[in-house]
């Protein structure tokens, strides 16, 4: 019996699509090492050091990730919740599943961005970058918001929209929800989700 659904945040929640290129393109350009959308579209949803290494094939990114922070620091507004999110969300605890984030990005932008959106208040837990030592797709992230709600992985249920958000579920023992309007589209099928939906409430269907 499912009782608790985990959330990735960007490309899953959130609609960051401009938020996250557009952070990608000025720390590239800034640093004249421009890459296409293509490029920068296949890391999605890795924690962003490693993406940053991906890229530019340079263990030293500590300069790019800075860049990085500071543009989205100051854009906020790039980022908003998707349509229907909101609606799901309160069905959700309507029906009291307990609702919690699972994210590859740092804690303070994330609480920022989710808060804009008026997403945060649906968040019985938010567990980050900064929360762990091994982030997705290792199951830490998981178990460790499992842990805070106390429930068992059985009983959960992850939804995202990248290959690490259901790589981690598996890894941790719960379903997996592929979301296809996300980052890697249609293709997260590829990975073997459970479930895959074409809009975020169509979860609903499933629980």
């Amino acid at each position: 019996m499912i009782t608790t659904v985990l959330f990735d945040v960007d490309g899953t929640l959130l609609d960051t699509t401009e938020y996250i290129y557009q952070a990608f393109e000025h720390s590239l350009q800034k640093h004249h090492q421009p890459l296409t959308r293509d490029h920068i579209g296949s890391i999605m949803g890795k924690p962003l050091d490693e993406s940053y290494q991906i890229l530019t094939q340079n263990e030293s990114v500590e300069h790019y990730a800075q860049a990085h922070h500071e543009y989205q620091n100051e854009h906020p507004h790039l980022s908003f919740a998707f349509p229907n999110a909101t609606n799901t969300l309160q069905k959700l605890k309507d029906r009291k599943y307990h609702i919690a984030a699972v994210t590859t990005r740092r804690r303070n932008t994330v609480l920022e961005t989710l808060e804009i959106a008026r997403i945060l208040p649906f968040l019985e837990h938010i567990v980050a970058y900064d929360d762990v030592e091994n982030p997705k797709p290792h199951p830490e992230p998981i178990l460790k918001a499992l842990d805070f709600l106390g429930v068992s992985p059985q009983n959960a249920i992850m939804v995202g929209d990248s290959p690490v958000d259901i790589l981690a579920g598996k890894n941790a023992g719960t379903k997996t929800v592929g979301v296809t309007y996300g980052f890697h589209g249609p293709q997260i099928a590829e990975l073997g989700p459970d479930y895959v939906i074409d809009d975020i409430g169509d979860i609903l269907a499933y629980l």
